[in-house]
């Protein structure tokens, strides 16, 4: 019986170990080289879209310095509580509600109407009031009999007193010049502002209006 000694063993066992690796042919491979890997698919990121901010409905300024009634109100941090001159259409005028007779009304309002930036404007555009050219309708009605006949004879302009105008009328176009203000001598209070009136420039007649030469 032959008896090895410790170094003959310790070769057996690298001639063992060499054996099997030759043996096994994945030898000297990592387990993992058998794994199947997937590859993930590429994230795309959905964002939404940039919006594309629409211009502004108007001018907010006229080439002559008046505001569009879009614009007086755009910058109301600097017209607030300052004249201006203000260029839009009349679309409305207030006519004050009948009293039957032998009645009690109430008082009507004082005479106002209101400015908009197109003469047909839409549904829920923004609006302007103008107040303060007359006390009542009265006033309205005798100055207009009077121009009429050419009889209307408008008052000293020293006397700080403005003349009544005469000739309001629905889709016209007109340039006012008033006082950018939410509470007006007339008794209307505006939060986000109006016109107390201290003159006007008809610019255009209603359609359909023939102009004197």
């Amino acid at each position: 019986m032959t008896v090895c000694s410790g170094t003959s063993w310790r070769l057996i066992s690298i001639l063992a170990a060499i054996g099997m690796c030759v043996a096994l042919p994945a030898c000297g491979e990592s387990a993992a080289s058998d794994l199947t890997i997937e590859r993930l698919p590429d994230v795309n990121p959905s964002l939404p879209t940039v919006p594309t901010i629409p211009p502004p409905p108007y001018d907010v300024e006229y080439a002559d310095s008046s505001f569009s009634v879009y614009g007086v109100r755009r910058r109301m941090a600097t017209t607030m509580g300052t004249d201006v001159a203000v260029t839009g259409y009349i679309v409305e005028i207030y006519v004050p509600p009948e009293c039957p007779e032998g009645r009690t009304c109430d008082a009507a309002a004082a005479p106002h109407l209101w400015l908009a930036d197109r003469r047909d404007p839409p549904e829920g555009e923004d609006r302007l009031m103008l107040a303060g050219y007359a006390e009542n309708q009265a006033q309205i009605d005798e100055a207009v009999e009077l121009a009429s006949r050419g009889r209307y004879e408008p008052p000293d302009p020293e006397s700080g007193i403005l003349p009544i105008p005469t000739d309001f009328a629905v889709g016209a176009k007109v340039k006012i010049h008033g006082r950018f203000t939410r509470v007006s001598g007339a008794g209307f209070n505006v939060s986000n502002g109006m016109l107390d009136y201290r003159g006007h420039e008809v610019l255009e007649p209603p359609p359909g209006t023939e102009v004197e030469e």
